[in-house]
């Protein structure tokens, strides 16, 4: 994830976004690469659970560690997920009062789903089931409330994914574990989130919300939808992007997905620069 986390810094700071930017990384066996944003080192968590490697694990942990780092208690926090991309400023809704967030709904965290109501029934007090939310990234929270909560969505988000059954529900993986975390940690401690747009997915053919989220592969086409079946080849896809290759030619696909590829495109010719600068010297 270093290339989308030097994406996303060239692209907040586009975007005009002057707040200080935060990259949480996990320790690996790996030599350490260097950020061009500020960065937190901390530990790695996918081994939480004996046997079952699971790296969503390493989002909750992680935040767990910074948040319980010194900082103005009433600060906003936005979390992001690396594979992000800012087209413009986020509005910091704060102060944000004790007990409330702002966040997306997603639809695959419906609470009426069977399979998201076997892991609410098992890891919820049954007196809180009713206001757990299906929410998740991008989150923003006033840090001493994140503070309080990350603790507890960690161990919750270990708790399901060690679950058999729950991890049958979740398609055999732990998969979304980290998010039911989130919302059942939240709802446990009384945190309610206002929900509100702030992205829009690759493939979904708008620039209504601040940031691109390309969790999806962009297809050739503005007609042409991604699915996990879909047997045409896309166009591009962060699970084959190569650092720092140029992107394909943009156009005629989605117009958020045009603006990703040409964002994109200006970064690497950048690094170009860059490197060319310091060649000379």
């Amino acid at each position: 994830m270093w290339w989308q986390a030097e994406f996303l810094r060239y692209s907040y700071a586009i975007a005009g976004m002057h707040a200080g930017l935060t990259g949480i990384v996990a320790a690996t066996d790996e030599p350490e690469i260097a950020f061009t944003c500020n960065t937190v080192r901390v530990a790695n968590y996918k081994n939480s659970i004996p046997d079952t490697p699971i790296l969503t694990l390493n989002k909750p942990g992680g935040i767990a560690e910074w948040a319980a780092l010194d900082g103005p208690p009433d600060e906003t926090i936005l979390i992001v997920d690396p594979d992000s991309m800012f087209i413009r400023s986020v509005v910091d809704p704060g102060p944000i009062a004790t007990g409330e967030a702002y966040s997306e709904e997603h639809n695959y965290m419906d609470v009426n789903i069977p399979q998201n109501k076997t892991v609410i029934d098992r890891h919820c007090r049954e007196d809180l089931r009713t206001k757990v939310q299906p929410v998740g990234i991008y989150i923003c929270i006033n840090r001493a409330c994140l503070a309080e909560l990350a603790q507890r969505w960690l161990q919750k988000s270990i708790d399901i994914a060690a679950d058999p059954i729950c991890r049958e529900a979740l398609s055999g993986t732990g998969w979304l574990s980290d998010m039911w975390g989130y919302a059942i940690a939240a709802a446990e401690l009384g945190v309610h989130h206002h929900l509100r747009g702030f992205s829009q997915v690759t493939g979904s053919n708008s620039l209504q919300n601040p940031i691109i989220h390309y969790c999806f592969p962009l297809m050739k086409t503005r007609d042409e939808i991604w699915t996990p079946d879909t047997q045409k080849s896309a166009l591009w896809s962060k699970w084959t992007y190569r650092p720092w290759d140029d992107p394909p030619n943009p156009l005629g696909t989605t117009i958020e997905g045009e603006l990703l590829l040409m964002r994109l495109h200006g970064f690497v010719d950048s690094l170009k620069v860059d490197r060319n600068n310091q060649q000379s010297k």
